[in-house]
Formats: structure tokens, C-alpha cells, sequence
């Protein structure tokens, strides 16, 4: 019975022994998956049709200008929002893409330049041929596509590779990673490059007398493009210096750095108590540091492109220079080279100090310059609006006079015509007596009338008022004082 239990638990303690046992043979390791979480798919991920024909009014003939696509692009040739790209065709990859997880972008726009073309058997002259077809031109380097979103390039690639093959000119699958690491290898070759005689070189030296037979567009781009064709050789001269190193290799032969062979085959020149000599100090080394740091700075100031590679390259000789200048022995110095060089240092820093001294002088006197002529400005700014609103006044008055000049010396009163006069018109008193029939009632009329207060009145009014007329148009003329004789006895003719 105790046997049967131990072996029962011994068999349950195999059991759980074989269930937490990890078997390692065929053990698979995956890596973890991207995170997609901050990519956003725009509205229409899906390709933009382009039309073969541009939709202009008037086609126009052009030129042929193959320099659109001659030489490096200079724009579209890095990522935007996608991370892989191709020259592609827009059927291919809408058919093959999946616009939940995937979008795809052109870089470049529709077709926009015509191609001419003449009929078969057409003879020579008569002008450009009819328009064929529009292209658009692409540069070596240009990113045409972005696919990007949810997906990896191995989901990708496939598509891309398919229909790279059906483009009029060589193109490849790239994305992020890959074009960084593809340009850096450029740069890193044409750092280290070990050929001497390198396009640039030759065509700056004039060697041969090459320059008469090399153009501008070679000059720019140091022989890198003939046509439309990118020479990748001609970067950093690395493909003669390697095919000089397989034909060595291939005959037998070893290749030496030429410094180390120089310094190997020169014969060592012997001077007098070489034995003494010591090593180079670091005050000596530090100051050459300093000195080529401030050469390095002033000569990259004076480049447009590329200053961070030749930057790093001219860095990388000066290390060079400076680790061989710390195994450079030198003579050892003397007490006078020692002391007329602390004169020279204690000269240099009296001058110093007082080219600072001057040079804040200066400064103060720019400033003050500088005070002064903004306060002319403002000065001048306020004078120029004051003569502004001057001028706007007297445009106004020579307005207003011109309006008074162009009125006629005397008016003329537009005053209603008078009614006809005629003879059988009779006077207003007749006219009443007419009206009345009785002669003794128009009489007492006419005597109460003329006897009332207000008649009276108008009739003593009436008389005074004629008389003040008489008097004001019968009175002669006062001469005025401010007057002349001759003006007087001018008025009083």
C-alpha cells in the first residue's frame, strides 16, 4: 500500500515537473511590433488622378530644357508624412493598398510639359511638330510617392518593386532609414576618400587644360551628372582607388600609405644634439589647437551647403595633426626665446587693453550718433506731418478762392415776371367805387376809410418813408478820408 502511494505521488510530481518545463529546441523569438498609435490617416488616402493632358486654355509649345532633368533634385527629396517611397503608377498601388490601415501620396504634380513630335515622312524644317504628349520631368534623387500608416516595408514592398520595373528609368524602394543610410554613406566616402586625383581636384588645378572642354553644369556638380545620368563613382573618387586596389592584388603587389613610404625611404637627416631634443609642451599644442579652431570656424562661415560634413572632416584633421604634433620632438628653448616672448605677450596685452578702451569709445559715440539720428527722425517725421496738414489747408483755401473768383461781379435776381399792365385798368379806390352802386354809401365808405387811425398811420408812414428816400438818394456823397485828391475829385465827377 505504501508502495502504490509513493509511487502515485512521485508519479504526480513527474506530472507537474513536465508541465513547467520549457523546451528550448525550435524556440521562436519575435520582435516586438512598431507602435502605430500617433500615425493619422488623412481624408483620402488613396492616389490623386492626374490627368494625361493639363487642363489649360491655350497649349503652348516649349523648349526641349533638358536641364529639368539633369542634376540632383532639390526639393521632394525627403519624407513629409509617408515612410516609403517610389516613382510608382497610381492603378497599381490603389488597387493593391488597403485605405483603412494605408494612404499614399504624390510629390510631384501632373503631367504639365508638352513633348513635340513630327509625322513620319514629314521633311525637315516647317517649325515644332504638333504636341505629342506631356511628361512630367524628374531629377535623380526625387521622391515621386509616400505610402506610409499602419504597415511595415516588408508589407510594401512587393507593390513597389512590381511596378519600379515598368518606369522609363532606373528606381528603387527606400524609406526612412534606408535614404538617411544610403546618404550617409555618400558622405562618409567622400570623407575618407583616398584617391588624390578626384574630379574636383583635377578640374580646379586645370590639369591638361581641362577646363576649356568642361562646362558650367560639370563645374557645380564636379562631373557627378552626365545628362541625365548620376555617376555614383565620381562622389568621392573611392571606385578608381579600388579597382587600382584589385589590379595590384591581382599582379601581387602590396600598396603603402605614401606618407609612411616616404618617411621610410627618406634618408634620415642627422643634426647636431638631435639626442636633447624633447617633446612638443601642450601650451605649444593648445595654442595650435586654438589657432586651427578659429582657422576651421572662418573657413566654414564662408560655405552656403553642406557645413556640418565639412566641418566634421576638417575636425578629423586637425585630430590627426595634433596627435602627431604630441609625438613631434623639437629643440629644447632658451632662456632669451623665453623671455622675449613674455615681452611680446605683455605688449600684446597693453595693446589689447587699449584697442578695448578705444573700442568702447567708439561704441559710446556710435550710440550717442545713433540716439541723435533717431531723434532727427522722429524730428523730421512730425515736421513732414505738420506740412501735410499745412498743405492740405491751403489746397482747401486756393479751393474756396477759386470758388469766390468764378462768381460774376453783379447778380442777377431771378424774380417773378409782373402782370400785364394795361390801360383799361383803373385805380383800386375807382375800382371799389365802381362796385358799390349807392353814391352816398360809397362815399361814406371812402370817408370812414380815410378818416379811421390805421389809414392814417400807413399814410403818415408812407410820407416819411418817401422823404427819407428823397433824402438818402438827393444827398451827395461823403469823400472818404483814406482817399487820395484824385480819387476824390474822381468820385465827385
Amino acid at each position: 500500500m505504501i508502495s502504490l502511494l509513493k509511487s502515485a505521488f512521485w508519479g504526480l510530481a513527474g506530472l507537474f515537473q513536465n508541465s513547467l518545463k520549457v523546451l528550448s529546441a525550435g524556440l521562436k523569438t519575435y520582435e516586438q511590433p512598431p507602435d502605430y498609435s500617433d500615425v493619422v490617416l488623412p481624408e483620402r488616402p488613396k492616389l490623386k488622378f492626374f490627368s494625361k493632358v493639363p487642363n489649360i486654355k491655350k497649349v503652348k509649345k516649349e523648349m526641349k530644357r533638358l536641364r529639368d532633368i539633369q542634376g540632383p533634385a532639390q526639393r521632394a527629396n525627403t519624407f513629409v508624412k509617408g515612410q516609403y517611397g517610389i516613382v510608382m503608377m497610381r492603378l497599381t498601388i490603389n488597387r493593391r493598398m488597403d485605405p483603412r490601415t494605408t494612404f499614399a501620396m504624390w510629390r510631384v504634380n501632373g503631367p504639365y510639359k508638352p513633348i513635340t513630335r513630327k509625322g513620319l515622312g514629314q521633311r525637315m524644317g516647317g517649325g515644332k511638330g504638333a504636341i505629342d504628349h506631356y511628361v512630367t520631368p524628374v531629377k535623380c534623387g526625387r521622391l515621386i510617392l509616400e505610402v506610409g500608416g499602419r504597415c511595415e516595408l516588408g508589407e510594401v514592398e512587393p507593390v513597389l518593386s512590381e511596378v519600379a520595373k515598368k518606369l522609363p528609368f532606373p528606381a528603387k524602394v527606400v524609406s526612412k532609414e534606408s535614404l538617411a543610410a544610403m546618404r550617409q554613406e555618400e558622405a562618409e566616402r567622400q570623407l575618407n576618400n583616398q584617391n588624390p586625383w578626384t574630379f574636383q581636384r583635377v578640374v580646379t588645378a586645370n590639369m591638361l587644360g581641362i577646363r576649356k572642354v568642361v562646362s558650367p553644369f560639370d563645374l557645380h556638380h564636379h562631373g557627378r551628372f552626365t545628362g541625365k545620368f548620376h555617376l555614383k563613382g565620381r562622389d568621392s573618387g573611392s571606385t578608381s582607388t579600388r579597382a587600382h586596389e584589385g589590379k595590384r592584388k591581382r599582379r601581387g603587389e602590396t600598396q603603402q600609405d605614401p606618407q609612411k613610404q616616404s618617411v621610410e625611404t627618406a634618408p634620415a637627416r642627422k643634426v647636431k644634439g638631435q639626442e636633447k631634443w624633447k617633446l612638443l609642451p601642450k601650451s605649444s599644442i593648445t595654442f595650435l589647437e586654438s589657432i586651427l579652431d578659429l582657422s576651421i570656424l572662418s573657413v566654414v562661415t564662408m560655405r552656403r551647403k553642406d557645413k556640418g560634413e565639412f566641418q566634421k572632416h576638417l575636425n578629423q584633421l586637425k585630430d590627426r595633426f595634433l596627435a602627431r604634433c604630441t609625438e613631434l620632438r623639437v629643440p629644447p628653448r632658451k632662456q632669451g626665446d623665453v623671455l622675449l616672448v613674455s615681452r611680446l605677450h605683455q605688449a600684446e596685452t597693453k595693446k589689447s587693453s587699449v584697442g578695448r578702451k578705444i573700442l568702447q569709445t567708439v561704441e559710446g559715440e556710435v550710440s550717442s550718433v545713433v540716439s541723435t539720428l533717431e531723434q532727427m527722425e522722429v524730428r523730421m517725421e512730425s515736421l513732414e506731418q505738420e506740412i501735410r496738414t499745412l498743405r492740405a489747408q491751403l489746397d482747401d483755401e486756393e479751393e474756396r478762392a477759386q470758388e469766390l473768383l468764378q462768381l460774376p461781379e453783379r447778380g442777377v435776381l431771378n424774380l417773378p415776371a409782373l402782370p400785364p399792365h394795361t390801360a383799361r385798368d383803373v385805380p383800386l379806390q375807382e375800382w371799389m367805387v365802381s362796385k358799390v352802386k349807392d353814391p352816398d354809401t360809397a362815399a361814406r365808405l371812402v370817408g370812414a376809410m380815410l378818416s379811421s387811425s390805421e389809414v392814417r398811420d400807413v399814410r403818415a408812414f408812407l410820407e416819411l418813408a418817401h422823404q427819407q428816400a428823397e433824402h438818402l438818394l438827393l444827398k451827395p456823397p461823403a469823400p472818404s478820408p483814406a482817399l487820395a485828391p484824385e480819387d476824390s475829385s474822381a468820385g465827385d465827377v
